[in-house]
């Protein structure tokens, strides 16, 4: 029972005796984080106001050390929490190629954005160098990737077309003097019997990594129609034949085989037609002469000839 007793009365006391320590401690830590310290801070910095004729290349400088007088208080709340401070790109300073921001000019910035009791003890003493090269604007016309299969008895009806066929593309020099064309998403399709619309994505080069595109996706559409078919008999012209000779050819006259719209198919003349054969190059091996169809009207989608070449037989006047 003694024993029992002498415990509950020793068990308040040295709950009394840490109370005190940590009452102790407390005052002891609240006056010195009142006193005045010179310590050296890191700062984070952001940059603003960057020229719209400049991109950085590589980022800038991130933080600075400063050297700074101030109390305890406010020296903790700036290693807990890092102040960042602004500095404005409008002061940059060019020698040569390169940018940069003076100690004088940046430090002036830094001090105005001292709050409180902080003092700046020591500047950084340091230019501030930016990696900054011109930004440089282009139009470059885009190249769509496809890969598409009409149905049997179809036909394209014109180019494919995309909108927008240019688009602006900002960079370093460096970066887009080369670059000759924009590349979309491919585009595959297959057993195609209609016309077709669709959006791509452009294709942007790892190798340009600090360019931008207006747009990152265009149209394209396609005209699709069903053809016919149409062979057309044409006689053949021989060029550069000496006035002092006659000719004949075997055979005097070629057919080609016409695809397109069945309305202008039929409205086909052997006159809208221009097929020749070259008396001055005639195939060295064979001795023919190879045939060249060098007109044909605007709603023949496709011509081909169903001869290549003609024999023939010359005789003087």
């Amino acid at each position: 029972m003694i024993k029992k007793l002498k415990s509950r009365i020793k068990q308040p006391r040295a709950r009394m005796f840490l109370v005190f320590l940590l009452c102790a401690f407390l005052a002891w830590l609240l006056n010195r984080l009142s006193e005045t310290y010179t310590h050296q801070v890191v700062f984070n910095l952001e940059f603003q106001n960057p020229p719209d004729s400049l991109i950085f290349m590589n980022p800038p400088q991130n933080t600075i050390p400063v050297s700074v007088r101030a109390n305890g208080f406010q020296l903790l709340r700036y290693q807990l929490n890092p102040k960042r401070l602004t500095i404005d790109l409008n002061t940059l300073e060019k020698r040569n190629s390169s940018y940069f921001i003076s100690p004088r000019i940046y430090n002036e910035q830094i001090e105005s954005q001292m709050v409180g009791n902080v003092n700046i003890f020591e500047f950084p003493n340091d230019t501030l160098y930016m990696d900054l090269h011109p930004v440089v604007s282009r139009q470059i016309p885009v190249q769509p990737d496809t890969e598409i299969e009409l149905a049997q008895g179809y036909m394209m009806d014109g180019p494919l077309l995309v909108e927008p066929a240019l688009i602006e593309v900002r960079g370093p020099a460096e970066e887009i003097d080369t670059l000759l064309s924009i590349p979309t998403a491919l585009l595959k399709l297959k057993e195609v019997t209609e016309n077709f619309e669709r959006t791509l994505s452009l294709q942007k080069a790892e190798s340009l990594t600090h360019t931008n595109f207006s747009t990152d996706h265009v149209s394209v559409t396609g005209s699709v129609f069903r053809f016919s078919e149409s062979v057309i008999d044409l006689p053949v012209t021989v060029l550069n034949l000496p006035d002092s000779f006659e000719i004949r050819t075997f055979p005097a006259t070629v057919g080609v085989l016409c695809k397109g719209r069945i309305g202008d198919l039929k409205e086909l003349d052997p006159a809208d037609f221009q097929l020749a054969a070259d008396f001055a190059n005639p195939d060295p091996e064979t001795g023919r002469l190879s045939l060249i169809l060098t007109e044909q009207p605007e709603s023949v989608y496709s011509a081909t000839l169903l001869e290549s070449s003609v024999e023939f037989i010359v005789k003087r006047k």
